[in-house]
C-alpha cells in the first residue's frame, strides 16, 4: 500500500472514531436532560443551557477561530430557522420524562427522512423511487414505535415527530434561505432565541392559569425556576459541553472523509438509546420498538447514501466554518 493511500485509510478511520463520538456526546446529553428532568423545568434548563452554550461559541469564535463572525448579516430568516429549531428542542425534550430515551429518539430520527420529502416539495430536489421507498419505510417504523391504534398509546408518543417536523423546517430554512450565512453565526443566533424562550417561559410560565394537579402531574413544563443543588446545575452546564463536543467531533469527522460514508454511522445513536434505557432506568424496549429502529435507521442510512450528505438531526455542515453538524443545531 503507498503513503497516500495509507494515509487515507488513517483518515477515513480517524473519521470513523470521531463520529462516533460525536454520537456518544450526544446521547450523554439527552441522557443527562432525562435524568436531571425531575429536578428542573424546561424552561430553567433551555435558559442556563443555552447561556452557557452561547458563551463557548463566543470564546471559541473570537479566540480560537480567529474572530469569525458571531451574528448573521441579516436577521429574517436565520430568526424563522432559530424558531423551528427552538420548537424541535423545546418538543422533543418535553417528552422525555414520559418516554423512554429509545422511543424519543427513535421516532426523532425521522426528521432526515422529513427532510429529503420536504426537499422535493418545497425546494424541487428529485427523490428517486429507490428514495422514496427507503421514506415510507421509515414511516413504517414510526409507526411500530409510536402503535397509534394501541390501548395504551400516550400523547407525549406523538411530540418527538412534531419536534422531527420543526427540525426538518429548519433544514429547509437553512437550505432555502441562510446559505450566505456562517454556521457559527446560525448556531448562535439560535441559542440567544433559546436562551431568551427560557427566560420568558421562567417569567410567565408560572403566571398561567394552570390547575394545581397539573402543574404536579408535568412539573417539567408548566413550572418555572427550581432551587437546584451543584450537583444538577453542574448537569445543566455539562449539557452545553457535550452539544459544543459533538459538534466539534462530527465537523472534523465530514472533514477527514466523505459524507456518505460517515452518515450511516450517525445511525449508533439508536444503538446507544437502549442500552443507556436498560442500565440506567431498567427500561427493556418492546420488539416493536426495535423493529421500528431497525427500519428508521436502515431507511435513514440509505438515503444518506444515495444522497452523499450528512443524515443526522442536528446543523448541515458547511465546508467553510468549522461549528456546524448535520443540523445539529438542533439539540
Amino acid at each position: 500500500m503507498s503513503e497516500s493511500a495509507e494515509a487515507g485509510v488513517v483518515r477515513e478511520r480517524s473519521g470513523v472514531g470521531l463520529i462516533l463520538f460525536a454520537m456518544l456526546c450526544f446521547a450523554v446529553q439527552d441522557a443527562t436532560v432525562k435524568a436531571i428532568a425531575a429536578d428542573v423545568s424546561l424552561w430553567q434548563l433551555q435558559a442556563i443551557r443555552s447561556a452557557a452554550t452561547v458563551a463557548i461559541l463566543a470564546f471559541a469564535g473570537r479566540v480560537l477561530l480567529g474572530r469569525q463572525p458571531l451574528l448573521p448579516s441579516r436577521w429574517r430568516w436565520p430568526l424563522i430557522r432559530s424558531g423551528f429549531m427552538a420548537g424541535a428542542y423545546l418538543f422533543f425534550y418535553a417528552s422525555l420524562p414520559f418516554l423512554s430515551l429509545t422511543q424519543a429518539v427513535s421516532a426523532f430520527f425521522i426528521g432526515p427522512l422529513l427532510i429529503t420529502l420536504l426537499a422535493a416539495l418545497i425546494l424541487g430536489e428529485k427523490i428517486g423511487p429507490r428514495r422514496l421507498v427507503a421514506v415510507v419505510a421509515g414511516f413504517a417504523g414510526v409507526v411500530l414505535i409510536v402503535r397509534p391504534g394501541a390501548a395504551d398509546i400516550q400523547l407525549a408518543a406523538f411530540l418527538p415527530l412534531v419536534a422531527a417536523v420543526c427540525y426538518a423546517l429548519g433544514v429547509i430554512t437553512t437550505r432555502w434561505r441562510c446559505v450566505g450565512e456562517s454556521s457559527l453565526s446560525l448556531t448562535m443566533t439560535h441559542n440567544l432565541l433559546y436562551t431568551g424562550i427560557g427566560l420568558a417561559g421562567l417569567a410567565l410560565v408560572p403566571l398561567l392559569p394552570i390547575a394545581v394537579e397539573t402543574r404536579a402531574n408535568l412539573a417539567f413544563v408548566t413550572t418555572g425556576w427550581h432551587p437546584v443543588g451543584l450537583a444538577v446545575l453542574a448537569a445543566m452546564l455539562a449539557t452545553a459541553l457535550t452539544h459544543v463536543g459533538g459538534m466539534m467531533s462530527s465537523i472534523s469527522a465530514y472533514r477527514r472523509d466523505e459524507a456518505s460514508r460517515i452518515a450511516p454511522f450517525e445511525y449508533s445513536y439508536l444503538a446507544i438509546m437502549p442500552a443507556f434505557d436498560l442500565a440506567f432506568w431498567g427500561v427493556e424496549p418492546r420488539v416493536e420498538t426495535l423493529a421500528g429502529m431497525a427500519l428508521i435507521a436502515g431507511s435513514g442510512a440509505f438515503v444518506a447514501w444515495r444522497e452523499g450528505r450528512p443524515a443526522r438531526p442536528r446543523v448541515v455542515p458547511r465546508a467553510d466554518v468549522p461549528w456546524t453538524t448535520p443540523e445539529d443545531d438542533a439539540k
